[in-house]
């Protein structure tokens, strides 16, 4: 049978410009055309890539993931029985490098696009068309993760004042009652005129249920007549203005984490439960309902992944290689491609995951210990393993089971124990390799190289 590539450069609001590849030949069938997401002008490029042809033609069409532009060329190509990839943009920059080194247009992008095909095209996976269903999933899990980064954003903001008006609060005041004086008590010379009798009043009338907890309420008034003396008067700061500010601050916090949890409960978790009945991801330690949602909402069908090296590649969290004779480089970044949610999601995921799970323990432990990684380097790791875990019990469809090293079964109790003793990893070599001890052991290396060139 003969095979015709469609190349599609497609745009958000402007024409979609496509070219028709004959690999045969490796000739294009005229200059690229130009049309729009329409059945009618679709239909003329179906068309064109039969035309000169009396022998039944397999269509393969290449293009971008550019917004949502892809889904409805997608869809029409797919449903009259063409191969569709949909690559990232990355693969087809690297190769316009190549071909097209000093030049770049729409055109330009579309005959690269074809040319992937032959370049590449057995390391490529079909684009799998989703349902409805896992489409709003993803959309629910997408914006539950924007309100996520909002809230965050917010709770960085409230940090940052309260470093700058305050000297820093969260290790002076439980979290419990942070908001509580962020939202009551934020000017330093109200504090100090209260004094501590006051404020424990205060306090054991609004949370009479942590009444007993008050040790923290004399160290605030200490800090106050600190801030007091450096500022000297409230206006150098704006206190009043603060306070209001706070105050809108934690009532917007409250409200969008509201929004979540009622996005989780009436949107997430009944589309998650319709798609994945069995829920058997729930069954991995670390990997709670909305995690779980995320997958699926992502993965949407694991029969699209030919083997777990492509799901892995697609996670994003194998890290690069590169390999030159007797050279073999090491400590190369992850490649980090596929959605960035799911590799957040992994990230942690997998830090719960080493807790409590045996497994994940003695990697983690070996990454710190025995290879000398830091945190972010073990978790990585980790992240990587529970990714196959994933496709495992996708691709198996059964539950997962906790099994200890020797591969036996073993009882939840066991692993978290063995994860507290055994593969507890010491302050010691935290510290010794975290990234600031790193960088203090660089610049003491960087500093002797220094003096030793100046002596000689």
């Amino acid at each position: 049978m003969q095979t015709r590539v469609i190349g599609i450069d497609l745009a958000v609001t402007a024409s979609h410009k496509a070219v028709v590849l004959d690999p045969a030949s490796n000739e294009f069938l005229g200059r690229p055309r130009s049309f729009r997401s329409h059945p009618a002008e679709m239909d003329r490029i179906w068309e064109w890539a039969h035309q000169d042809t009396h022998e039944p033609v397999q269509i393969v069409v290449i293009c971008e993931a550019t917004g949502m532009a892809w889904y409805p060329v997608c869809v029409y190509f797919s449903d009259r029985g063409a191969r569709v990839y949909r690559v990232h943009g990355r693969k087809t920059r690297d190769l316009r490098r190549v071909l097209k080194r000093h030049a770049g247009s729409d055109r330009i992008d579309s005959r690269v696009l074809a040319q992937l095909y032959a370049v590449v095209g057995k390391y490529l996976d079909p684009w799998w068309l989703p349902t409805g269903d896992q489409l709003a999933l993803q959309r629910a899990c997408r914006e539950w993760d924007r309100w996520r980064s909002v809230d965050v954003a917010i709770q960085n903001r409230l940090q940052a004042y309260d470093q700058w008006a305050w000297g820093g609060l969260t290790r002076l005041i439980p979290v419990g009652a942070l908001n509580w004086m962020r939202e009551n008590w934020y000017d330093p010379w109200c504090v100090q005129d209260a004094g501590s009798t006051a404020l424990t009043k205060a306090w054991q009338e609004a949370y009479p249920e942590q009444a007993a907890s008050t040790d923290w309420i004399p160290a605030l008034v200490d800090r106050a007549a600190e801030m007091t003396t450096l500022y000297r008067s409230a206006e150098r700061v704006g206190y009043a203005d603060l306070q209001a500010r706070m105050q809108r601050e934690l009532a917007m916090q409250t409200q969008i984490r509201e929004i979540r949890r009622e996005l989780s409960r009436t949107r997430i978790q009944p589309l998650y439960r319709q798609l994945s009945p069995e829920r058997h991801l729930e069954t991995i330690y670390g990997v709670g309902a909305n995690s779980a949602a995320i997958y699926i909402a992502f993965i949407q069908d694991i029969a699209r992944f030919r083997s777990v090296e492509r799901f892995r590649s697609w996670c994003g969290i194998i890290p690069a290689s590169h390999q030159s004779g007797d050279f073999e480089a090491k400590h190369m970044p992850l490649t980090q491609a596929g959605p960035n949610l799911v590799k957040a999601t992994l990230y942690v995921n997998a830090n719960i995951a080493r807790q409590w799970d045996v497994q994940f323990a003695a990697l983690y432990y070996r990454q710190m210990v025995e290879f000398g990684k830091h945190h972010t380097q073990a978790i990585c790791a980790c992240a990587s393993h529970l990714a196959s875990r994933i496709y495992t019990l996708l691709k198996q469809q059964r539950p997962y089971e906790l099994r200890g090293l020797d591969q036996q079964p073993i009882m939840s109790e066991q692993s978290r124990d063995l994860c507290l003793t055994r593969y507890r990893v010491s302050p010691e070599v935290r510290h010794r390799t975290s990234v600031g001890a790193r960088k203090q052991r660089a610049q003491k290396r960087t500093e002797q190289h220094f003096l030793e060139h100046q002596t000689t």
